[in-house]
C-alpha cells in the first residue's frame, strides 16, 4: 500500500496498541491510520475487507495489522491491530476512537495560512471531509458520490440532511415520508436508530422535555447543498456549531439555540446579528449565567444586568473552545 502524498495531522492521534476506529464514511478514519504509518518504523499489513481481491492472512512477519472496513469474516490476529469500521461497535481489548469530520480549527490548519474569512467560506460550502485536500474534483461530485455510498435508505437520509436544524418528532417525519415511499413504522424507526447509533445524524432534545420535537443535525452539513435548493445559512451555521460542541451535554430551548446546563451557559446562533436583534432575543432568556452570541463575523458589546453576554465571531469562538 502506497501512502498518499498529503497527510495532515489531526487532533486525534493513534498509539501502537489495539485500536478500534469508528465513524461514518469519509470522516478520515483510514487517513488517521496513514498519519500513524508515515512515522511507523515496523512492518505492517493492510487489508481492506471491501476489496474483492484474495486476502492473505499470514501475519508471521509483521508488527501491525490494519483491517479496514472490517466485517468480522476473519479472526482478529494476536498481534497489535487497528480495526476501521463505519459501525459504532465495541471490541473487547480494543481502545475505541469515535472519529468525526474536521472541526474548523483542523480545517483552518490544513489550509495553511490563507485568509480566515476565505477559509470559513470554503468550510461552509464544502463541508468537513478531510479528503477534500486530496481530491481535485471534490465539491458537489464528491458529496454526491459519498451520499450514494452511505448504506442507508436514501429517502430517509435525504430528509434528515435537507432539514438540519429544524424541529420534528420522529412520528411527524414518518408521516411525511410514508406519502413518498413504502415503509413500515418499525423499519423507519430501525433505520433512524442506526443513523443515530452510527453518528450519521445527531438528535438534540429540548431541555427537560424529551417528548418535544427534536432538532436533527448531519455529520457533514454540506450534504444539504446537493439535496435541496432551499439554502438556509441559519441552520447550516447551527449544524457547524453543534459539531464543534456535540461531545458536551447539550440541549435546546425555545429561547436558546443550544443550552449547556452544567455550565449554565446558553448559545444563540445568529449569523448576521446586529445589536437590535440580539437585545430582543435576550429579553426572553432566563436561567443562565452566560450567553455566547455566535455570528459569522460581527462583534460588538452588549450590556445586560441579568447575565454575561459575549457577541463573538465564529472563528474566534471556536479557537477559544
Amino acid at each position: 500500500m502506497t501512502l498518499p502524498k498529503k497527510i495532515f495531522d489531526r487532533k486525534t492521534n493513534l498509539q501502537f496498541k489495539n485500536t478500534l476506529i469508528t465513524g461514518p464514511k469519509r470522516v478520515g478514519k483510514t487517513f488517521l491510520v496513514f498519519n500513524f504509518l508515515k512515522n511507523f518504523k515496523g512492518k505492517y499489513k493492510y487489508i481492506d475487507f471491501s476489496d474483492y481481491k484474495e486476502k492473505n492472512f499470514d501475519f508471521s512477519d509483521v508488527d501491525l495489522v490494519i483491517f479496514d472496513n472490517f466485517d468480522f469474516s476473519a479472526p482478529i490476529p494476536p498481534i497489535t491491530t487497528f480495526i476501521i469500521t463505519n459501525e459504532n461497535i465495541n471490541i473487547e481489548g480494543f481502545e475505541k476512537i469515535e472519529l468525526n469530520g474536521l472541526d474548523f480549527e483542523e480545517f483552518f490548519a490544513f489550509e495553511n495560512g490563507a485568509n480566515i474569512n476565505q477559509i470559513f467560506d470554503k468550510f461552509l460550502r464544502l463541508g468537513n471531509f478531510p479528503r477534500i485536500f486530496n481530491e481535485e474534483y471534490f465539491k458537489d461530485e464528491y458529496l454526491k458520490e459519498t451520499f450514494e455510498l452511505l448504506p442507508y435508505n436514501k429517502k430517509i437520509l435525504a430528509f434528515f440532511f435537507s432539514h438540519i436544524g429544524e424541529k420534528f418528532t420522529l412520528y411527524q417525519i414518518y408521516q411525511i415520508l410514508k406519502k413518498e415511499m413504502k415503509i413500515s413504522k418499525d423499519s423507519f424507526y430501525k433505520e433512524v436508530n442506526n443513523l443515530i447509533k452510527n453518528r450519521v445524524i445527531f438528535e438534540l432534545n429540548k431541555f427537560n422535555s424529551p417528548k418535544s420535537p427534536k432538532k436533527f443535525y448531519s455529520y457533514n452539513f454540506a450534504f444539504k447543498n446537493i439535496l435541496t435548493n432551499k439554502k438556509n445559512i441559519q441552520y447550516t451555521f447551527e449544524n457547524i456549531i453543534f459539531l464543534e460542541m456535540n461531545k458536551k451535554n447539550i440541549f435546546y430551548k425555545d429561547t436558546l439555540t443550544f443550552y449547556l446546563p452544567e455550565e449554565e451557559r446558553g448559545i444563540l446562533v445568529l449569523p448576521f446579528a446586529n445589536e437590535e436583534v440580539v437585545e430582543e432575543k435576550l429579553k426572553k432568556v432566563t436561567d443562565v449565567k452566560k450567553i455566547d452570541v455566535i455570528t459569522i463575523s460581527n462583534e460588538f458589546e452588549v450590556d445586560n444586568k441579568n447575565f454575561e453576554v459575549e457577541v463573538i465571531p465564529f472563528a474566534r469562538w471556536t479557537f477559544a473552545e
